[in-house]
Parts: C-alpha cells; structure tokens; sequence
C-alpha cells in the first residue's frame, strides 16, 4: 500500500533494454510524476522520501557542485516538517497499473547512501527484499528477463541478431 511512510508505487509503462519509463505515485503528491529513465526515477522517489514522512537518511548525499535551490529546499524542510494530507490518495492510485509492471516499494531505512526495504511485484504477487538502490533496480531488470524468458525472447539472442 503506498499509505505507508517511505512507499511509491511504481508503475513501468515502457521499458527497452535496461531503460524504462513511466509513473510514481506517493502519498506526498496528488498527480502521478513521470520519469523517463532509472536514474531519474532514483531521483524523484529520493526527493519524494526527502520531503514526505520517510525514513532519514543517515548520510548526506556528495555531489561535485551545490547550488542555491538545494540550499532553500533545506532550510524550508528545517522550518516545519511538511505534513500529509491522507485525502489526496484516491482509489486511483492504489489501483494504477503499469502497462509492462507495476511494483509497490517501501524504503524502511536509508543507511550507507543509499535504501533499504521491500519490493512487491503485483503482476506476480512476489516479494523481495533489497539492500541498496542498485539492488533494487536489478530486481526490477530481473523482473523483464522472467517477463522475455516467460515470451520465448531471450535477450542475449536478440543482441546476437542485431536488436
């Protein structure tokens, strides 16, 4: 359920050799965000567990260059914890669907930069757990190689043939 703190529900409508694009849904947001690749996806759910009701991050985040709307998003969040509103998840968003895959995740903790937590596969009613955010979208690759496997399509012969 995404009514949990720390939970997205991620619904994958396109996805093409390792790349993937779609929808987030949250508690925090009213409309669905869209994200056009991983990394971009990595980033939103981080801003969407940043500024929601999730786990604290243990670790600041490095970057080579900082810039002044970083710097105002956190004084903002050191003014006031920013509360949500329980009316905004609608009937919708517990019953949206991905076109390719749909996965409801739950951070539980932020440790050694990077998430923790659980990964529900709801096409397949199947549960893992993931240690760090490359382990997570691993589970999720791993999800479509079952998916072309299931569909007679290996990828490695695709590759061989030129796709």
């Amino acid at each position: 359920m995404i009514s949990e703190n720390g939970s997205v529900l991620i619904c994958i409508d396109e996805y093409n050799e390792g790349e993937m694009s779609g929808r987030i849904y949250s508690m925090s947001e009213s409309e669905p965000e869209q994200f056009t690749s991983a990394i971009k996806l990595v980033k939103q759910v981080g801003r969407i567990i940043d500024e929601g009701n999730g786990p604290q991050s243990t670790m600041k985040v490095r970057k080579f260059f900082k810039n002044k709307q970083e710097e105002e998003i956190k004084n903002t969040q050191n003014q006031a914890d920013k509360t949500v509103d329980n009316k905004k998840v609608t009937t919708a968003k517990i019953n949206a669907h991905g076109k390719e895959a749909t996965f409801r995740v739950r951070i539980m903790f932020r440790q050694n930069a990077s998430w923790q937590g659980m990964v529900y596969w709801a096409e397949k009613n199947r549960e893992e757990n993931f240690r760090s955010v490359l382990e997570l979208l691993m589970l999720i690759d791993s999800s479509f190689a079952e998916s072309q496997a299931a569909k007679g399509v290996n990828r490695d012969e695709l590759h061989a043939v030129g796709m």
